[in-house]
């Protein structure tokens, strides 16, 4: 069972991870057996629900994803070489043990200011992102009506 009760002596608890405290409210099952069993083994511990630790220095760079990369390099000077080694990392990454985590690394490295100032919008979009030439315009919202669908 992954899901689990454990047994803080020092501190006087009784420690149950979040899905075994979800799985612990219906009654009679496995899980609310082991609990009622433990809380009759060590009256007087109280019951907690473990947390994670979260590290809130942790630098995270949100939406930092391959194609932000390979856009922002095309944007950016000695684009044709720094994309040829951006698309080398890329291939080894599928086949070996070289992450995501290496190639962000590599990013940040070239690019400093994505590191110091974040991630700009970039309103630039590649020909192949943008719509096809036959794709029918977008509607303008004075035009759209409200369906109601009672009637």
């Amino acid at each position: 069972m992954k899901n689990y009760v454990r047994i803080d002596y020092a501190n006087r608890q009784i420690i149950m991870d979040r899905t075994f405290a979800r799985l612990a409210k219906i009654v009679g099952s496995e899980e609310y057996n082991l609990l009622q069993t433990a809380r009759r083994d060590y009256e007087g511990f109280h019951v907690v629900t473990r947390t994670i630790r979260r590290n809130d220095k942790k630098e995270c760079y949100r939406g930092l994803t391959y194609d932000y990369m390979e856009r922002y390099i095309l944007l950016h000077d000695k684009a044709p070489e720094r994309k040829k080694e951006f698309d080398e990392m890329r291939l080894i990454a599928e086949c070996h043990s070289k992450r995501y985590p290496v190639i962000k690394q590599w990013f940040l490295q070239q690019y400093p200011e994505i590191a110091q100032f974040g991630m700009p919008d970039l309103s630039e979009t590649p020909a192949a992102e943008q719509a096809p030439a036959n794709a029918a315009p977008a509607a303008p919202q004075e035009d759209m009506q409200q369906v109601n669908p009672a009637a």
